[in-house]
């Protein structure tokens, strides 16, 4: 009865070995490590029948292990079995490649028991081989994707993240530190809406957050982010939804790269087309003004030649009294001044514009450029029955300056008070010294032309000293005004000038260290005032002490 119990046993055995995954093996401890029993499994994991290996022993184990590593078995198994002895006998394990019959190769997993004898030394070793080859290859590529991966994340220049679908970032990639300063984990939970520009925080979250929570993906925003310096960069972000195995949205990723020096390229490519477009308005502006200049110089020199050409005429063919020949005569000589002042004037404006007038600066008295200016202008202020009033203080009013180019200045504002102002009107010309209100001023000496004459519009008062710039009359167009003066096609006055006048007279105060204010109402008169530093004795003490100096 304990025969076939035996061998029911051993049969039993057998079938649970050659079912076990790998091949079963049993090996002496001997420099080939001589196979004494491998199991069915051997020919599936070697392509080599077992009887190969254990009784023809046409091929050892030791020369199926790869010729590479057959050196690094032997002495990690030693190692392992000199371990035991001085401890248990405590299974190991090793892992290591073998050759096939067929010549491939495959990875293998060897777990083994020693057996000892009655001194605790090792004799034999029992275990099962696995092929481990999927696994280990699985393993070796899974390495080698995260290397690549890692590498790539190490050193593309776009900034990856991962957000949870609050935002929060979850991963950030290593270009986060050459993108915004921060390190990776500063960012890790926190939230991107602490960094993002306050003006592009709402619409980041109605055209990007928001939309991906909706289901869409794929979409580009830019918008501005703050670095741990604290200055902003331009960033263009592509969006997206990360899903699950159910496809829900589990993740937001957001992929962005700096673009603040296209930004910038773009912001001076618009300022300078501003610029362009600025200077096309100024060119178009001054083509304007050169047609409407040419056209009122055609007419100011035209009129007067008409006029001198026709009396000319009537003198020649007309043997007239004395007395009209006298009036034609100095209607003549008029037009010929008016002709000379304005040849004049467009030669002074050539000279002021290239730098080349050159003023004096002597001691000057203001008040006997008032009595030369009133001594010119009375006879026009007379010829329009207008009352021409000069107040001259007693004292003298002293600066420091050119008395011919302060007298032509003044004479072109008072002819231009005389000009506007209606028949009848009056004119007040006056100076005055004001005292100064600090300690480090100068005095200042003031000079007023002031008319009761037909005003200046609010929207011309900024524009008058300007070249060629003829005001528009306060009176509705082509009405006359209170003086009888019709307007031009314009509504400008016809008044005789090209509007040099004042322009010529702001550019010699300044000259002289002065400047020139004007107060206007329509229909109301006009006030120009002339401001100039006032001459200290104490200047021309220093100047002395100066010379005696040299």
């Amino acid at each position: 009865m304990e025969q076939p119990r035996a061998h029911d046993n051993r049969r039993f055995l057998q079938t649970l070995v050659s079912n076990l995954p790998g091949m079963a093996y049993r090996c002496r401890v001997d420099e080939q490590w001589t196979s004494e029993y491998v199991s069915e499994g051997c020919f599936e994991l070697t392509g080599y029948d077992a009887s190969d290996i254990t009784e023809t022993r046409r091929v050892t184990w030791d020369k199926i292990i790869y010729p590479e590593d057959r050196e690094i078995v032997r002495a990690e198994l030693r190692r392992l079995i000199a371990a035991s002895e001085q401890h248990d006998n405590t299974p190991f394990h090793t892992s290591y490649r073998i050759v096939t019959a067929q010549g491939e190769l495959k990875y293998v997993r060897d777990r083994s028991r020693p057996l000892c004898d009655a001194r605790n030394k090792t004799i034999a070793l029992e275990g099962i081989i696995t092929d481990i080859t999927d696994i280990t290859l699985a393993d070796e590529h899974l390495r080698d994707s995260e290397a690549r991966y890692r590498l790539l994340a190490e050193n593309m220049r776009d900034l990856v993240c991962l957000h949870d679908l609050n935002g929060r970032y979850i991963y950030v990639s290593p270009s986060c530190e050459q993108v915004l300063g921060f390190h990776p984990h500063e960012l890790i939970g926190t939230d991107p809406y602490q960094l993002f520009h306050p003006e592009d925080a709402l619409r980041i979250r109605d055209a990007a957050h928001v939309r991906l929570l909706r289901g869409e993906s794929g979409f580009t925003i830019e918008y501005r982010m703050r670095r741990s310096s604290g200055d902003y960069v331009w960033l263009e972000t592509m969006w997206q939804t990360v899903l699950d195995e159910r496809g829900a949205i589990a993740q937001l990723q957001t992929c962005s790269r700096d673009i603040t020096e296209r930004k910038s390229a773009e912001e001076e490519r618009s300022a300078l087309l501003l610029r362009e477009q600025e200077a096309r308005r100024e060119a178009e502006k001054a083509n304007l003004a050169k047609d409407d200049f040419l056209a009122l110089v055609s007419h100011e020199f035209r009129t007067p030649l008409t006029t001198i050409k026709t009396l000319v005429r009537v003198m020649q063919a007309d043997n007239g009294s004395s007395i009209e020949w006298r009036e034609y005569l100095e209607t003549i000589a008029v037009e010929c001044d008016r002709q000379i002042d304005m040849v004049l004037n467009l030669l002074d404006v050539s000279r002021i514009e290239e730098g080349a007038v050159d003023l004096t600066h002597a001691k000057v008295n203001v008040c006997e450029v008032l009595r030369s200016c009133d001594k010119i202008e009375r006879h026009a202020a007379r010829s329009r029955h207008q009352d021409l009033k000069t107040e001259i203080p007693q004292e003298p009013l002293l600066i420091l300056g050119d008395a011919k180019a302060l007298r032509r200045a003044l004479c072109t504002i008072t002819e231009n008070a005389i000009k506007y102002t209606p028949e009848g009107g009056a004119i007040k010309l006056s100076a005055a010294r004001r005292v100064r209100q600090r300690a480090t001023d100068n005095d200042e000496i003031t000079i007023s032309v002031m008319d009761n004459g037909r005003g200046i519009r609010s929207e011309d008062l900024p524009h008058i000293f300007e070249k060629f710039y003829r005001g528009r009359s306060p009176a509705t167009a082509r009405a006359k005004t209170k003086d009888q003066m019709p307007d031009d096609s314009h509504r400008r006055a016809e008044a005789p000038g090209v509007g040099l006048g004042l322009y010529l007279a702001r550019r010699i105060i300044e000259s002289l260290g002065g400047c020139i204010e004007v107060e206007s109402a329509p229909l109301r008169g006009t006030c120009f005032t002339i401001k100039l530093p006032a001459y200290e004795e104490s200047e021309e003490s220093k100047d002395e002490d100066d010379g005696d100096a040299r």
